[in-house]
């Protein structure tokens, strides 16, 4: 049986309308954002059942630091930042005893007893199956990252105060194998099955090996990466698991939490890779990753398991020649943070969680059901949620169902609806738009071995066109003209008006616009913007008061305008300015919003001036007379009693703030050229008028 439906797009991303985007989940890295449990993700993208997982014991300690397996199924972990220690048996968490010091980044079980180390101490202890701490030796290293026995003696890699060194401890004594001033730490430690050892390093990220016979460390690769977290051996082949970033955040005790949905976008160098060395040491990177950190590798049927954070995903690489059709694959999630150590428990396997800290069972036999969280899909900023089509191959006794849920928040909380029934393939969710949609398949079987396999999900959404939004228009001060080229011809700034000058940068570019100034010009500057992102066009209208609207522009594609005020009389005005989507979004869904601006005065007629006078008094002139404006309120008056220098003067009530001002000014008789006496007057919209009068003599 099959369940197909005919897929019209073929790669995951924005179909060619850009309100009805689809989404294609087909490749592999289209599923990273998903969130599984009981779900194998291959190379190819395909879904299938996974290998069974179930948590079997949980720390309140947030992190497990480190764990040994007991022998028995078991296993003794470090939790916690104090030093405490843990038995897992019987199905059962149980303290087990504390060490001095700080956290124990290391372990080895010698015989019946553990073996530990605390940081910071420079010291090793033996735990007894009682709890019952004592030491075991003082070793020089100021961190030990990993422990292993050989016969009675216990071998430490760490850092020292001056470098990496490796270490070999009895009961009491402790002797320097080898060290390396030039690296930070040994990170990794492994036997190299010829009575030497393999080690990782923190700095340059070097794999290394001890040789006994020789009493020598050899160089054998130099990793692209800060340092080796994790290394395995299979048939003579040498695994390295590689990181950039990962000890400073152990060193500190505060492994990352969780990464959610919508975790931030990851930079496009490299985190993490597991490197493959051949018997004849030739290094081949087999797995790498921009968004997992490596931290723990095992060999488990046929296998290479590694296990990584934040999303405490477990990836499988073949071993064998399968590898060469499905090269790696996801064949877990633990629900945690990290993964971060792999224990044998029979024919099973330990996996070790941290953030929280918990235990899980991996089996081989295959779960019968799982389930897979698609990423966040985002409306921007709202969309109407279609159909969704699956294409999966469903053998007798297995079944995938799909169910799709919405939100308004970027990561699903208790507002999100409720997941929906079980929907066929191409079957419409009865859901009303919203911002964020998701969509859940559970696979299942009723046979075992058997398995569904989903090879495509395609979603498709329209975008929800929405009116633009304004946030209002800006009225000029009047004279200022806005362009896209330069003005006709220059003009001198001594005939701006200050406050028109601030706006007109050397009389030059502001952005993208240019600035120029034109007695009789009005503009205006539009603040709107488009929620779906459209590009927008302008109807504007001026509205007088007490007549009918006279149209500017039908169709403008500036966010601003300039036009003339001289055909239209003086008087109060507002402009109606109508934005509309219509240049980018469908015909028939075409969206505007309207927005009308305060009243504003037009104003081209200047003041006039009356009752001028200018009559010898004492030392001086007194010069009177009175300015009025039918429309506008007065702002600035001045005189020139020599012709050459304008006096700046203020009305009577030294306020200039009504349309019609009288004035009085005493001119000192000495400053006085000739026998005439210049005034003028300018109005708010700058439109100014002169007269002049003969000392003695009165003009009506």
């Amino acid at each position: 049986m099959r369940w197909m439906t005919f897929l019209l797009s073929a790669v995951m991303g924005i179909s060619a309308l850009a309100d009805q985007p689809s989404a294609t989940f087909s490749g592999f890295n289209d599923w990273l954002g998903s969130e599984t449990r009981g779900v194998r993700i291959g190379a190819d993208g395909r879904l299938r059942l996974a290998p069974n997982l179930r948590r079997v014991g949980q720390l309140p300690e947030g992190v497990i630091w480190s764990a040994v397996a007991d022998g028995t199924g078991g296993a003794y972990l470090s939790a916690g930042t104090d030093g405490k220690l843990f038995h897992f048996v019987d199905g059962q968490v149980k303290p087990l005893g504390q060490v001095k010091g700080g956290i124990v980044f290391a372990m080895a079980r010698l015989g019946q007893d553990l073996v530990v180390a605390p940081t910071g101490e420079g010291k090793l202890f033996r735990v007894n199956p009682a709890g019952e701490v004592k030491l075991f030796a003082e070793i020089d290293a100021r961190i030990v990252w990993a422990l292993a026995v050989e016969g009675d003696a216990v071998i430490a890699a760490g850092g020292a105060e001056k470098g990496a060194v490796l270490v070999q401890a009895r009961e009491g004594s402790s002797r320097r194998l080898a060290e390396l001033p030039d690296e930070t730490a040994f990170t990794a430690l492994t036997p190299d099955g010829q009575g030497g050892w393999y080690l990782g390093s923190h700095g340059r990220g070097l794999v290394l090996r001890y040789n006994r016979l020789g009493d020598r460390l050899e160089t054998l690769l130099d990793t692209p990466f800060e340092e080796v977290r994790a290394l395995a051996v299979v048939d003579g082949q040498l695994y390295i698991g590689a990181d950039n970033g990962l000890t400073p955040k152990f060193s500190t005790g505060q492994l990352e939490r969780r990464e959610g949905y919508l975790q931030a976008d990851t930079p496009a160098t490299t985190r993490s890779a597991v490197i493959r060395l051949d018997r004849e040491r030739v290094p081949e990177t087999l797995w790498q990753s921009a968004q997992s950190q490596v931290y723990a590798l095992a060999v488990w049927k046929g296998q290479l398991l590694v296990g990584t954070g934040n999303r405490s995903r477990l990836f499988s690489l073949p071993l064998g020649k399968a590898r060469d059709t499905d090269p790696f694959a996801v064949v877990q999630e633990l629900g945690t943070a990290q993964a971060t150590a792999f224990l044998p428990s029979g024919g099973d396997l330990l996996v070790v969680g941290s953030n929280p800290a918990e235990l899980h069972l991996l089996s081989e036999a295959q779960a019968t059901e799982g389930t897979l969280e698609s990423k966040i899909l985002k409306g921007e900023p709202i969309a109407d949620w279609g159909r969704t089509y699956v294409d999966a191959e469903l053998p007798t006794g297995t079944n995938v169902e799909l169910q799709f849920r919405i939100g308004s928040t970027e990561t699903p909380d208790a507002t999100w609806s409720p997941w929906t029934p079980p929907l066929r393939s191409g079957e419409r969710p009865a859901l009303p738009s919203a911002r964020f949609a998701q969509f859940r398949l559970r696979l299942s079987s009723t046979r075992g071995g058997a398995t569904p396999i989903v090879e495509t999900v395609s979603v498709h959404w329209a975008r929800r066109n929405l009116a633009p939004v304004w946030e209002g228009v800006d009225i000029m001060p009047p004279g200022l003209v806005i362009t896209r080229t330069a003005p006709p011809e220059d003009i001198g700034l001594e005939r701006v008006p200050l406050q028109t000058q601030k706006l007109i940068p050397a009389i030059g570019y502001l952005g993208a616009e240019k600035r120029s100034f034109r007695r009789g010009a009005q503009s205006c500057i539009f603040r709107v913007n488009d929620p779906n992102g459209d590009i927008l066009q302008f109807s504007i209208r001026l509205l007088p008061d007490r007549s009918a609207p006279i149209l500017l522009e039908k169709v403008w594609k500036e966010k601003f305008f300039s036009f003339d005020t001289l055909p239209v009389p003086d008087g109060r005005y507002r402009l109606e300015v109508t934005a509309s989507d219509a240049p980018s979004a469908p015909f028939n869904a075409v969206l505007t919003s309207t927005w009308r601006t305060a009243p504003f005065l037009i104003d081209h007629t200047p003041p006039v001036i009356t009752e001028l006078s200018a009559v010898a008094e004492g030392e001086g002139i007194r010069v009177r007379f009175l300015a009025r404006d039918e429309t506008s309120i007065l702002k600035e008056a001045a005189l020139s009693a020599d012709g050459e220098r304008w006096l700046q003067v203020v009305p009577e009530d030294r306020v200039f703030d009504q349309k019609e001002e009288r004035f009085d000014v005493l001119v000192p008789r000495d400053v006085v050229r000739g026998d005439r006496v210049l005034v003028r007057v300018v109005d708010q919209h700058n439109n100014e008028q002169s007269a002049a009068v003969t000392v003695g003599a009165a003009k009506r």
